[in-house]
């Protein structure tokens, strides 16, 4: 049975791809996203966010702290909004609750169903990435999530390790090259290209999955402070 429109998807027709929108207002549209997204983390990291003492809501509390403070680093004169679980309603279940991502960026005054998707998971050791694998192929690569957009972006939120390791992992399991993104090249920093699986909803081709591992590692980051 067909579903039903909900009210958002009757009053907003079927959106442009998010990036092309985006880099109307500026062409390095998706680096200044991510740019937002690592300055966050930066400030987060600064205060000491400690992760060593809880792992209740480990994956939403840093979410949502990392949420507070990409919103406080942001210009206010930015084009872009940053939003916390923002609906991804494209793909619901018939009479169902939309599924949501982790974060998200849309454009101020643009189409309210399109944003920049960005999902997190815990990474507790640097081989452990079954479920951040899993998150990309059952939502990303599908169009249960970003459906309106050819790129996204993952977090793995790195307890222990080597993230170099943890890219080789993923590169692995993913059975996809990971390269270095060239306007973060000095961060962990990496994006994986791919097709889309075929579904007949999805608006674009090709689809790229920028991969942003947050090293939570305390020991690790005072070691190296140290040498």
């Amino acid at each position: 049975m067909r579903n039903r429109l909900t009210p958002i998807q009757a009053n907003y027709p079927v959106p442009e791809d998010f990036v092309i929108l985006a880099k109307r207002w500026h062409p390095d549209a998706i680096d200044i996203l991510l740019g937002y997204v690592w300055q966050g983390f930066d400030k987060l990291l600064a205060e000491a966010f400690d992760v060593s003492k809880t792992d209740e809501n480990l994956e939403d509390d840093i979410t949502y702290a990392a949420y507070c403070r990409i919103h406080d680093t942001m210009p206010p004169s930015s084009p872009y909004q940053v939003v916390h679980q923002p609906p991804e309603r494209e793909r619901r279940k018939p009479s169902g609750q939309a599924p949501s991502s982790d974060l998200g960026f849309r454009l101020r005054g643009g189409n309210i169903r399109s944003h920049f998707t960005i999902e997190a998971k815990v990474i507790s050791t640097e081989r452990a990435v079954s479920k951040y694998v899993n998150e990309i192929r059952k939502n990303l690569l599908i169009g249960r999530y970003s459906m309106f957009s050819s790129e996204a972006a993952m977090l793995g939120y790195l307890l222990s390790g080597s993230p170099n390791v943890t890219f080789e992992a993923i590169s692995q399991s993913l059975q996809s090259t990971l390269r270095p993104y060239p306007a973060f090249k000095h961060r962990h920093h990496r994006y994986s290209d791919h097709k889309h699986q075929a579904n007949g909803t999805r608006i674009f081709t090709a689809f790229r999955c920028h991969h942003l591992l947050i090293l939570f590692d305390y020991e690790a980051h005072t070691i190296k402070n140290r040498t």
